[in-house]
């Protein structure tokens, strides 16, 4: 039981620094490529011309944050968390393939873009029920508050989803504002991460984890 705790801790503990490396990177990116135009231009295209490297970090960031809230929740809901470390490696790819502009229309997205799109998919409609199953199978232990918390991510997606629908497929442009509904995705996406590690620590400090020996 002891190595089971020990081991989660260190995983909540790397997923706090991991999210907030991320917000953190993508923040300064903000400011260092002030171009792309917060409204309707996506994060990913961060990755593009100078400062690209920074976006592709604050991909494996998010990755490794991802990850670690699989490997911190396991203990105490098993197999019912690992969407969170598949929906990682949709980040994770995205860290080394680029998109293309978003002013790119779908019939001339390169294979890199589209690449990138698949990947990026996973990760943007993955994480909510990931999310949300996870927050169901770790309930009995850490309660029902992450299984409820799995709302906000879906709430995100779902106006990222209704905003993107003018597009149809003819590439984006500053009428179609998804920029905004992009970056709340990842921030509440990323809360639920900095909530499930902090439940996970929470409950270890207490000593009333109910883990596997």
């Amino acid at each position: 039981m002891a190595a089971h705790s020990s081991v989660a801790a260190i995983a909540a503990t790397t997923a706090l620094m991991a999210g907030g490396f991320t917000v953190a990177l993508i923040a300064i990116l903000h400011v260092l490529k002030p171009e792309y135009d917060a409204s309707w231009r996506m994060i990913s295209e961060y990755s593009l011309g100078r400062h690209g490297w920074v976006m592709r970090l604050a991909f494996v960031t998010m990755a490794i944050g991802l990850y670690a809230t699989c490997v911190a929740l396991w203990p105490f809901g098993g197999a019912w968390t690992i969407g969170l470390a598949a929906v990682a490696l949709g980040a994770l790819g995205a860290a080394f393939i680029d998109a293309d502009p978003i002013t790119t229309p779908r019939a001339d997205a390169t294979p890199v873009g589209r690449a990138h799109t698949v990947l990026g998919a996973a990760l943007l409609a993955g994480f909510p029920p990931a999310a949300l199953v996870a927050g169901v199978g770790v309930a009995p232990a850490l309660g029902s508050t992450l299984a409820i918390a799995s709302v906000v991510p879906f709430a995100g997606l779902v106006w990222f989803l209704i905003a993107s629908a003018p597009a149809h497929g003819q590439g984006g442009s500053p009428e179609i504002r998804i920029g905004w509904p992009d970056r709340f995705c990842l921030l509440a996406y990323l809360a639920w991460v900095v909530l499930a590690a902090s439940s996970v620590l929470s409950v270890l400090s207490l000593g009333t984890a109910r883990l596997p020996s």
